[in-house]
């Protein structure tokens, strides 16, 4: 009882460590992609994942993109893909999902599809991106590997890295907001100085 106290004790610590670091990222980055980059790699870094990929809602295409995709370890583009399978369940529910077994007949299931330049995993873990009650993306971790490659502490810290990110997500949305905002004022202030002169 102990020692499964003290291992509990211990991955607790582990995620706290973890998680910290990232906030402390987090909180210097007011450029989205930057964001994007450093909960990614993180995340690779924490899972010792080689596949892990942001996806966004693109609510004006209706399409699915990717500012973050990491396969094999490489970091790869792949053009916007339309919005359903695996990555519609989880934005329409809001929940988190995971896959460790019998992915081929999940993906059947959800008419879900291979992204092109990537292969099948065994297992996968996908937590939704929210901001303000809305799903707007989520992020997608596979393993190649093995089955029963993801259980519920995995799935706590993700969540908990994602909801950090969201956060910082929308900062930087608000930050950047407020900068349009300061230079169409800046600009009405020029114009309005303009007219009076003349």
């Amino acid at each position: 009882e102990t020692t499964r106290l003290l291992k509990i004790t211990e991955d607790r610590a582990a995620e706290l460590a973890i998680i910290n670091s990232v906030q402390e990222g987090l909180a210097s980055k007011l450029d989205m992609s930057a964001i994007y980059n450093l909960v990614g790699d993180k995340l690779c870094e924490v899972f010792d994942s080689q596949d892990l990929d942001i996806r966004l809602l693109n609510p004006q295409t209706g399409m699915i993109e990717f500012p973050y995709l990491r396969e094999h370890g490489e970091v790869i583009h792949v053009d916007p893909i339309p919005f359903g399978g695996i990555t519609k369940h989880v934005i329409e529910s809001r929940q988190p999902y995971i896959v460790n077994e019998n992915i081929a007949q999940i993906m059947e299931k959800f008419g879900s599809f291979i992204l092109p330049g990537t292969d099948v995993e065994k297992s996968l873990i996908a937590v939704p991106i929210l901001i303000g009650g809305k799903a707007i993306g989520l992020v997608y971790i596979g393993n190649y590997e093995k089955e029963h490659a993801f259980d519920e502490s995995d799935l706590r810290l993700l969540q908990t890295v994602v909801n950090a990110m969201s956060v910082a997500l929308e900062n930087a949305r608000l930050f950047d907001e407020t900068q349009h905002l300061l230079k169409i004022t800046e600009d009405r202030a020029a114009e309005l100085a303009i007219i009076n002169s003349v």
